[in-house]
């Protein structure tokens, strides 16, 4: 035989897989027909890449038929718990109907949804379990709201329902937009859409207490006036935090002066803290600072200071 069998044999797993040069490929085939001990390994080969594709797929079979499996006794046990829980809201009903006052029974059956949409749900959900039982639940609270002011005969549905919204927003839409169909709508604005999402939950909260009860111009002009140097505080942490394209401690510097703007106007417009903490005199004359406007003076100082480290730093290091 022209070539040696443990060479060929090293050839052979390319060979099989196709993937060895047109040289070699023609020096396994011509030791091939030569060599039965070689045709053998070779057969062995192919024997047990066999046994590894069927392997696979009894794998991919079983997992399959155990998420079938799971996916219908979640559905069974969700079926089931419903049932438990709409069985008190069909006994109220019963005795609602034989007393003659059915209100107080639409208020219980609202009230069953909650837990529903709690413990059901997520069992009956196949996927996005977080996401289904987040918004069924804001449905039914929704729902109680409604069915309480109703039937109770109030005016605060509104002021109420923005508040809730606004509140589970602030908790869990950080949570929400990480979800898959959400995370593939928003994609890289994750952050965009969890601060806008808030603003305006918050904007409609506001507009709702005001119209619910009748309040105002002074009412808008007040929320006004508290709200938006909160928010443009808030919107430019974000803005630094998530945009700028700068150090961390460039990043704290802005952070520090914003923040420090942003408590000076507030001192200006509310004429916050008049009880004097120190005062400086030059020339014949005295500035008192407030402790509101002190505080917002030295994180701006402090936040020069951290910038100046910062290019301190980046001066000798471009040096080196």
């Amino acid at each position: 035989m022209k070539y040696n069998c443990d060479m060929i044999r090293d050839l052979l797993p390319l060979y099989q897989d196709g993937v060895c040069s047109e040289s070699s490929r023609l020096a396994a085939e011509e030791h091939l027909a030569e060599c039965e001990a070689c045709r053998d390994h070779l057969e062995a080969l192919r024997s047990g890449e066999d046994i590894e594709i069927a392997i696979d797929t009894e794998r991919e079979q079983a997992l399959t038929s155990q998420k079938k499996f799971f996916r219908r006794r979640s559905a069974v046990v969700g079926t089931v718990f419903a049932g438990v829980f709409m069985l008190p809201v069909l006994i109220c009903l019963i005795v609602g109907l034989a007393s003659g006052g059915i209100s107080w029974v639409l208020v219980v059956l609202a009230a069953m949804l909650i837990p529903v949409s709690l413990v059901a749900v997520p069992l009956l959900a196949p996927e996005n379990k977080g996401l289904w039982t987040l918004g069924s639940f804001t449905v039914s609270l929704m729902l109680l709201l409604g069915v309480c002011c109703v039937t109770s005969g109030g005016s605060w549905f509104f002021t109420a329902a923005s508040a809730c919204l606004f509140g589970l927003s602030v908790v869990f839409s950080p949570f929400a937009v990480g979800a898959k169909p959400v995370a593939e709508l928003v994609k890289d604005r994750k952050g965009l859409t969890v601060m806008a999402l808030d603003t305006a939950l918050y904007v409609i909260m506001m507009l709702c207490i005001g119209l619910s009860h009748g309040l105002g111009a002074d009412y808008y002009r007040i929320a006004a006036s508290v709200s938006l140097p909160v928010f443009i505080w808030i919107w430019g942490l974000f803005a630094v935090i998530r945009y700028a394209k700068l150090g961390g401690l460039f990043k704290t510097a802005a952070c520090l002066g914003i923040t420090a703007t942003v408590m000076i106007v507030s001192g200006i417009i509310f004429g916050s803290g008049t009880g004097s903490l120190m005062y400086i005199e030059t020339m014949g004359k005295r500035f008192v600072f407030s402790p509101f406007t002190a505080l917002a003076v030295l994180l701006m100082i402090t936040g020069a200071v951290l910038a100046l480290i910062k290019l301190i730093f980046s001066k000798t290091r471009r040096k080196k």
